[in-house]
């Protein structure tokens, strides 16, 4: 079994066919084709079912998967380790859009000077969004609100921020769900998003049913706010970097449901000397 049949695999896999992986990979679809029929003869078992040209992956494709996964994950960890000390290569790291906005200016500053050879990548997403894509590999590690305990994960506290509830200036006085209209509208991102979340299980406290209107960034969020399009739940420390908070009013939530916790989080079989550096950049 050689590595570049397991990459040939994983990328099938994650592309979703043959065509697409070879696009990726910079490869014929027939050379993709025939490195997939090479290993599973080696295993002795089918990876896909095959089902009128398309392929989706069979019982014992998602046993290797695992195993590929660790495998290509431990040998770029040697050749990274043994080629020279300093880290290289390249890094994604995914994050909240409001921690990308407000807490990771300084250190992403600290390690691009550090180690100019790494190449970072910075991707944004909701928090259930960069779990998902940190379990299976696509980010290296990321910035989520209050992760939930996952055996495969390792999560470290970095940040704690206090969530406001925000309006236009012309919204009376927030300080229970009942304050809202009987139908609010509320802007948030999408249903993966632990602030979103927290909002609507706040409102539920009261019984009341929201309109959700999804928004794409928090400045364009905000823009709507003050426009008087909604309410909507964002850290204290982004509305202080917005240009136009003066056109927003801010309501604080109770205290059981304003603190929320930023972790950086990675999978415990995945750490690297970058992954160690970048953490040491957030951290110091």
């Amino acid at each position: 079994m050689e590595l570049s049949d397991l990459t040939i695999f994983k990328q099938v896999v994650e592309s979703g066919g043959i065509t697409r992986a070879a696009e990726k990979l910079n490869r014929v679809p027939s050379n993709v084709t025939a490195r997939v029929k090479k290993l599973e003869d080696e295993l002795g078992t089918s990876l896909f079912l095959r089902e009128k040209n398309r392929l989706k992956i069979s019982p014992s494709g998602k046993q290797l998967l695992k195993y590929a996964h660790q495998i290509l994950t431990l040998a770029q960890e040697a050749i990274t380790e043994l080629q020279q000390n300093k880290p290289t290569g390249v890094l994604t790291v995914g994050a909240m859009e409001a921690v990308a906005a407000t807490r990771l200016v300084e250190p992403v500053v600290r390690f691009h000077q550090a180690f100019p050879d790494i190449e970072l990548n910075i991707k944004t997403a909701p928090t259930g969004d960069l779990i998902d894509r940190v379990l299976m590999g696509e980010v290296d590690m990321a910035f989520v609100a209050d992760p939930p305990k996952d055996d495969r994960l390792c999560i470290l506290p970095v940040y704690q921020e206090t969530l406001i509830l925000v309006s236009d200036l012309h919204h009376k006085i927030i300080k229970k769900p009942t304050d809202l209209k009987l139908e609010p509208t509320l802007l948030g991102f999408s249903h993966s998003c632990a602030y979103r979340t927290r909002l609507t299980d706040w409102l539920k406290q009261g019984n009341i049913i929201a309109k959700m209107v999804e928004i794409n960034s928090y400045h364009t969020l905000l823009s709507c706010v003050a426009a008087g399009m909604g309410v909507g739940i964002v850290p204290q420390a982004l509305l202080e970097h917005y240009p136009f908070s003066q056109k927003i009013k801010a309501h604080p939530l109770p205290a059981k449901w304003q603190k929320s916790v930023t972790a950086i989080i990675w999978r415990n079989d995945s750490i690297t000397s970058s992954m160690e550096a970048f953490t040491q950049c957030v951290t110091s």
